[in-house]
């Protein structure tokens, strides 16, 4: 079997692990010091699983991230600490299932944190199908939302 293409959720960390290394290229100047900094990162990943089954499974994933880096008008931009810790499972019917910590944003204290359990339907589809625990993000909170939107500002 070979898995040509898999939904990988790798939550801010990756973006923000990008977005660092984008910004520690680019020197800062006054005068671009309040201009965003846009990057895109691909990273592809392929190997071979011998022990989930009796034969060998081989699995090729491409992941692409896309953000921006904003700062203030003195060129400092906001640091928050996200430690995420979950497992997604890729059934032959297509399905995926999350468990575990996917959102756990941190500013001192908790920002933002989605934990528990996700189902996601097929793709193209993708849509949840069971949800189990807090998922104040995926769920579009408000005020979990303006907590997140506070702690960037």
């Amino acid at each position: 079997m070979n898995v040509v293409c898999m939904r990988i959720r790798l939550g801010r960390v990756a973006a923000v692990a990008a977005g660092a290394f984008i910004v520690a290229l680019v020197p800062l100047t006054a005068a671009q010091a309040a201009a965003p900094i846009h990057f895109t990162e691909t990273m592809s990943e392929s190997f071979t699983d011998t022990t989930t089954c009796s034969f060998p499974i081989a699995l090729n994933f491409q992941v692409k991230s896309v953000g921006n880096v904003f700062f203030d008008a003195q060129g400092n931009g906001i640091t928050l600490r996200e430690s995420d810790h979950f497992v997604d499972t890729f059934y032959s019917t297509g399905y995926q299932k999350e468990t575990g910590l996917p959102i756990h944003v941190l500013d001192g204290g908790l920002v933002i944190r989605d934990a528990g359990y996700l189902l996601f339907n097929p793709p193209p589809d993708g849509s949840v199908v069971v949800m189990h625990g807090p998922h104040p993000q995926l769920e579009g909170d408000p005020a979990a939302i303006a907590a997140y939107c506070a702690a960037l500002s």
